[in-house]
C-alpha cells in the first residue's frame, strides 16, 4: 500500500512495497508470481536462458532487468509528461548493457559485473526543447529502477536450507 505525505511548497513523499516470488522449474526455465501491491498478483512471469544454457522458452532474467529500466522511464516519462502539461505524441526507450563474468565457480572466485548502461529516448513532442529535456531530467530521477542502477542500494539476503536459516557470508 503506498503511503504519500505533503512535506510543504508541492513536494510530496511517497513509499511503496512490490514483492515478488520466484520458483526453479525445469532446467533453467523460471515462474515468477508478484506478491504485493494486490492488483498485480494475477501476474504471472516465466524466464529461461537463451540456447547455449536454456530451452529458450522466455525471455532471460537479464532481458526483463533492461525491460524494467525502459518500462519504468517510459512510465514515468508518460505520467510527469501529464503532470507539466507536456504533449508526449510518442516516446521509445532503448537500453543496452555490457556484462562480464570473471573468476571461477568452483574456486569461489566468480564475480559478474556490469560494465555500462547505453539508455536511448526517444521522443516525439510540439513542445520546446528545453521542457522536453526537463521532462526526461524528470523520468530519469523518478524511475525506481534507473537510480537503482545509477546509486546501488543495500541488498540483504537470507537463506533457508531444508527450513532452517543458513548463514551465507558474501
Amino acid at each position: 500500500m503506498a503511503q504519500q505525505e505533503t512535506t510543504g511548497q508541492d513536494i510530496q513523499r511517497r513509499e511503496f512495497v512490490v514483492s515478488v516470488e520466484t520458483e526453479a522449474l525445469e532446467g533453467h526455465r523460471k515462474k515468477g508470481v508478484f506478491l504485493e501491491p494486490d492488483y498485480i498478483r494475477e501476474f504471472t512471469v516465466y524466464c529461461d536462458e537463451g540456447p547455449r544454457l536454456g530451452a529458450n522458452t522466455a525471455p532471460p532474467p537479464i532481458g526483463y532487468f533492461l525491460q524494467s529500466a525502459a518500462f519504468c522511464t517510459l512510465t514515468q516519462l508518460t505520467r510527469y509528461g501529464e503532470m507539466m502539461k507536456i504533449g508526449v505524441n510518442h516516446a521509445k526507450v532503448s537500453v543496452r548493457a555490457r556484462f562480464r563474468t570473471t573468476g571461477s565457480v568452483l574456486q569461489e572466485t566468480i564475480e559478474a559485473s556490469t560494465l555500462d548502461f547505453e539508455v536511448k529516448i526517444e521522443v516525439d513532442s510540439d513542445a520546446p526543447p528545453e521542457r522536453v529535456a526537463a521532462l526526461i531530467r524528470n523520468a530519469e530521477a523518478g524511475c525506481y529502477v534507473m537510480q537503482a542502477i545509477r546509486n546501488p542500494v543495500p541488498v540483504t539476503t537470507t537463506v533457508d536450507l531444508n527450513g532452517e536459516a543458513l548463514e551465507v557470508k558474501a
